[in-house]
């Protein structure tokens, strides 16, 4: 009976599925009982949507004018390519915030003084573990809960710049696409969120909530300098759980799936806004052997290169990551999003899976079906990453290295992918007569019985990372996720596509879905999981409308840039003024 509900909830018009307010129902024939709540829909609706939120009655110019004024498009377009103009490149060991390879960041935070004066005269600025920034924006009421936007101000380096269609740090706008490195990732969300600012203040517009800036600058080399110092400075300052929300880069964007009933007046696309709501967590493991050495020409029957090349190839072929997804799981309530809003979209199995409770099966069948990406947010990922050994071709190799990268599932911990990897090399190492040490945090163990100079260590690089705690997503128990997302419908169903081709596309809005899903990578809400349950990971930008983020001709559409503000814009004027205890 359940997987019947779900497949007939798939099939119902998309202005009663999507539970759009009375205001809204494109279906003149339609049940129009009014709602109590913006945020009671049944609370046994799949994939409940908030109403869509308004931007206030404040006087301020609407969040369209960003998109639709030509002057402000042009400065636009000029403010990101400049900054993508800075080379603000960090490598992954970066340990001194002083170190000459931080010069581009002086001058990067140059430019944003000279780029956006009334931010700069009209916040408080503070400059945390020398590089890190972070604007405060003093609300009237500090009774209210601070709202957190973030960015980071560093990119991925370049390997051949002659690969490049344009110069990566050249900043070219060709009337469409700013091309070059950090132009997508992610100072088109830096600069978007200073502009903004920038744009409400010349309103003299004057905050009732703070407003928090914090822009980390070793996002791309695990974060420890910027946000690793920002965060316990801000919980210092304002104490736990202490923001209403907070906004970073990340997140799976827009994604269009299917279109609105042929009969409504709308006549567009479903598309999903996917803010990243949790993260899987990390593990890198550190191998480290050492064996005799001596003259190529009288070799041991494995050498320490094939020793080494007999675990990985072991850690890639026993005991495989399974996949897994219950209703815990972020992708399991943007699935069932899908199977109910885009029903003619996804597979035909989908909602019966999605109600048939087993979470092996489901998972496996969704990774099947839809490829590594999807697979990935599923299951714990391994791969082998770094190797080195030997120093030549007729010395035996002495030291041998690899690190293999782990992205940790939901359901499952750091400890349990140690363990695997302990159960599969031990062996490997008694069977080389090698000594086996095992190095994790309140975990260390030591094999004395291999030989006394063919040793191998397992350690983690760094500290092993858990997978985030996950956002609340019900718009019936989480009044700040109704808000944000309610905005968030609002915004994108304000206009058309704008990278729309066909005439039936320009001349259409989108109905939007908005739904929680899970990152595979980590960004810099790492450290800040103590300050806020609500965490997003976002970078509002539609599929189609950037391309090649860390590798060449990275580029973001200059109205794809636009629509994210417009998003921050609004955000800004509805929690500003916003009281959760009178809602």
């Amino acid at each position: 009976m359940k997987a019947l509900s779900l497949l007939g909830l798939a099939s119902l018009p998309s202005a009663i599925a999507l539970n759009i307010p009375v205001q809204q129902i494109l279906f003149p024939d339609a049940d129009t009982t009014p709602r109590n709540a913006a945020v009671k829909p049944s609370a046994r609706e799949t994939c409940p949507q908030a109403q869509k939120l308004a931007a206030p009655n404040d006087g301020l110019h609407p969040a369209l004018t960003f998109l639709e004024d030509g002057a402000f498009r042009a400065r636009q377009a000029k403010r990101l390519s400049q900054a993508v103009q800075v080379p603000t490149t960090v490598g992954d060991y970066a340990e001194d915030p002083y170190d000459e390879a931080f010069a581009p960041f002086v001058e990067f935070q140059t430019l944003l003084k000279k780029l956006f004066p009334l931010v700069h005269s009209q916040a408080e600025v503070e400059h945390i573990n020398r590089l890190g920034l972070v604007f405060t924006f003093k609300g009237a009421d500090t009774t209210r809960k601070p709202i957190l936007f973030m960015a980071h101000q560093d990119v991925v380096p370049i390997d051949d710049p002659s690969d490049w269609t344009y110069p990566p740090f050249d900043g070219v706008f060709d009337g469409e696409w700013i091309w070059g490195r950090g132009s997508s990732d992610c100072k088109n969300v830096l600069i978007g969120l200073m502009s903004t600012l920038e744009d409400l203040l010349s309103q003299d517009w004057s905050p009732q909530r703070t407003i928090v800036f914090a822009f980390g600058y070793d996002e791309e080399s695990h974060g420890w300098l910027g946000a690793g110092s920002i965060a316990p400075a801000l919980e210092e300052k304002y104490g736990k759980d202490s923001f209403e929300f907070i906004l970073d880069e990340g997140g799976m964007g827009l994604q269009s799936l299917g279109s609105v009933a042929a009969e409504t007046t709308s006549g567009g696309e479903v598309l999903y806004a996917l803010p990243g709501v949790g993260e899987k967590g990390s593990l890198d493991l550190v191998l480290e052997l050492a064996v005799p050495g001596g003259h190529s020409s009288v070799p041991p029957p494995h050498t320490g290169i094939g020793i080494m090349a007999e675990i990985l190839y072991e850690l890639e072929r026993q005991e495989l990551f399974t996949a897994s997804l219950d209703e815990s799981h972020p992708s399991f309530g943007t699935l069932g999003c899908q199977a109910r809003y885009s029903s003619e979209s996804v597979e035909p199995w989908l909602a019966a899976k999605l109600a048939a409770g087993d979470a092996e099966d489901l998972a496996e069948s969704v990774a099947e079906s839809r490829g590594p990406k999807i697979r990935y947010t599923l299951q714990t990922s391994q791969a082998a990453d770094l190797i080195h050994g030997g120093v030549k071709t007729n010395a035996l190799p002495e030291k041998i290295s690899a690190v293999v990268n782990y992205r940790v599932a939901l359901h499952q911990t750091p400890e349990l992918v140690q363990e695997r990897a302990v159960r599969i090399i031990a062996p490997i190492a008694e069977r080389h007569n090698v000594s086996l040490s095992v190095n994790f945090p309140g975990a260390s163990t030591s094999d004395e019985e291999g030989g006394g100079d063919r040793t191998l260590s397992l350690s983690p690089l760094s500290d092993p990372l858990v997978p985030a705690p996950i956002s609340p997503t019900d718009p019936l128990t989480s009044k700040v996720w109704a808000r944000f997302s309610g905005v968030t419908r609002s915004v994108f169903e304000s206009h058309p596509n704008p990278l729309a081709e066909s005439d039936a596309e320009k001349s259409s809005t989108p109905t939007v879905v908005v739904t929680g899903d899970v990152m595979t990578g980590n960004t810099d809400t790492r450290f800040y999981w103590s300050l806020s349950e609500n965490i997003y990971r976002w970078s509002p930008s539609r599929v189609g409308g950037t391309f090649n983020i860390h590798t060449v001709d990275e580029r973001i559409h200059l109205d794809v840039h636009l629509e994210g503000m417009m998003l921050y814009y609004d955000l800004i004027r509805s929690f500003d003024g916003w009281d959760e205890s009178s809602q």
